[in-house]
C-alpha cells in the first residue's frame, strides 16, 4: 500500500499569525518555516487562496498565493507546492492556468493545482468580485478545470461556455510535469463530489471522521456513474492541528481569548474532536482514524503558527506511530 503523504501550511498572515508583524519580518519567517517543513520530512507545503482575514476581519499582513509559491519554489528543493484552494472565480482561468504553469516550470514540476468553488462573501464584496450563486460558482469551478487542462496539453484553445470563453488562448511555458495534479476541496454532495468523481486526481474534506467516512460513500456513489474506478481518486484531509503535553493544558488553550475559544467558540468539544488538537497519543489515534477510513494524505495549518512546535513534533513523534 502507498506511503500516507502528509503536507503542512506556510504561515501567510491569513488567520491572523502574523498580526503585530512587520510584512519584511513575516516573510522572513515564512521562508524559515517553508525550509523546516521540507527538512524535517514533510511531502509538501500549503498556501491559502485569500486576502481576507479570519476568524475576524482585521487589516494585516495576508501573502497572495502564488506570488507565495513562485517564491518558495526558490527557498525549497523537494517538497510539493499547493494551494488549498484556489478559488476558481477570483482569476480568468487563463490567467490561472498561466500562473499555475509558471510556478511548476520556476519548481522544476513541484506545482499541485487545488481548485475550489469559492465561498467567503465578504472577501469577493471587499475586492469587488461577483459573488454569484452557488450554482453558477460551481459551474465556473467545472469549466475551469475542462479548461485549464486544455490550456496545459493543447497548443491554442477555443472554449465557449457560460462563463469562459477562448479564442485561440494558448498556455506557454506549460507545466514540466504531463499534468499537474488537480486537487478538488470541498464536500458538497449533489455537485462538488460530482465534479470531483468526474475530473480530479484528489479531494479534499476538512470534516470530523463521521463526515469522511460518509463523503467517501458519496464519492464513490458519483464514481459509479460516472464510470470511473474509485480507488483512482486520493482522499486527502485538511485539519488544524496543535500539539500539547496534557488534557489539562489543551483545556487552558480552548479557554484562552486568542486560542481555541476563538476557534471553537461555538462548540469547542466538536472543534477538538475534528480536529487533530491534543497530546501526541490523541492525536496519532485520529490520524490512524482517518487513515483507516481510506484516507491516504493530510494538509495541516499548525495552530502555534508562527511558532514551529506543533510543526515538528508532529513529524518526529505523529507520523512514526502511523500504520499505512
Amino acid at each position: 500500500m502507498k506511503a500516507i503523504a502528509y503536507g503542512a501550511f506556510a504561515p501567510q498572515g491569513w488567520k491572523l499569525e502574523y498580526s503585530g508583524w512587520t510584512g519584511l519580518d513575516a516573510w522572513a519567517r515564512t521562508v524559515e518555516l517553508a525550509k523546516l517543513t521540507e527538512r524535517v520530512g514533510y511531502d509538501h507545503l500549503w498556501v491559502y487562496d485569500h486576502v481576507e482575514t479570519v476568524p475576524r476581519r482585521e487589516p494585516t499582513h495576508v501573502f497572495e498565493a502564488f506570488t507565495m509559491l513562485a517564491a518558495l519554489a526558490q527557498h525549497t528543493e523537494r517538497v510539493r507546492l499547493g494551494q488549498l484552494v484556489t478559488c476558481s472565480s477570483y482569476r480568468n482561468a487563463g490567467l490561472l492556468a498561466k500562473q499555475a504553469a509558471g510556478v511548476d516550470v520556476m519548481s522544476g514540476g513541484r506545482l499541485i493545482l487545488g481548485l475550489g468553488a469559492g465561498w467567503y462573501e465578504r472577501e469577493y464584496q471587499a475586492y469587488g468580485y461577483p459573488f454569484l450563486s452557488a450554482g453558477d460558482r460551481l459551474a465556473m469551478l467545472e469549466e475551469t478545470i475542462v479548461a485549464i487542462k486544455r490550456l496545459w496539453t493543447e497548443s491554442t484553445v477555443d472554449f465557449d461556455g457560460k462563463h469562459l470563453r477562448f479564442d485561440g488562448a494558448y498556455c506557454d511555458p506549460k507545466p514540466v510535469q504531463d499534468l499537474p495534479e488537480i486537487w478538488v476541496g470541498g464536500g458538497g454532495e449533489r455537485v462538488t463530489l460530482r465534479i470531483a468523481a468526474e475530473h480530479a486526481d484528489k479531494t479534499n474534506w476538512q470534516v470530523g471522521l463521521e463526515q469522511f467516512v460518509h463523503k467517501s460513500k458519496v464519492l464513490n456513489e458519483h464514481c459509479d456513474r460516472a464510470g470511473r474506478d474509485f480507488d483512482s481518486i486520493v482522499r486527502t484531509h485538511g485539519p488544524d492541528c496543535r500539539l500539547f503535553d496534557s488534557e489539562g493544558d489543551v483545556k487552558a488553550w480552548l479557554d484562552s481569548p486568542g486560542g481555541g475559544h476563538l476557534w471553537g467558540r461555538d462548540d469547542p468539544d466538536a472543534y477538538v474532536r475534528d480536529n487533530f488538537i491534543g497530546t501526541v497519543e490523541q492525536v496519532s489515534d485520529k490520524v490512524q482514524g482517518y487513515v483507516d477510513a481510506g484516507c491516504r494524505e493530510f494538509v495541516l495549518w499548525f495552530r502555534d503558527f508562527p511558532e514551529s512546535e506543533s510543526l515538528e513534533r508532529f513529524a518526529a513523534d505523529v507520523i512514526p506511530r502511523i500504520k499505512s
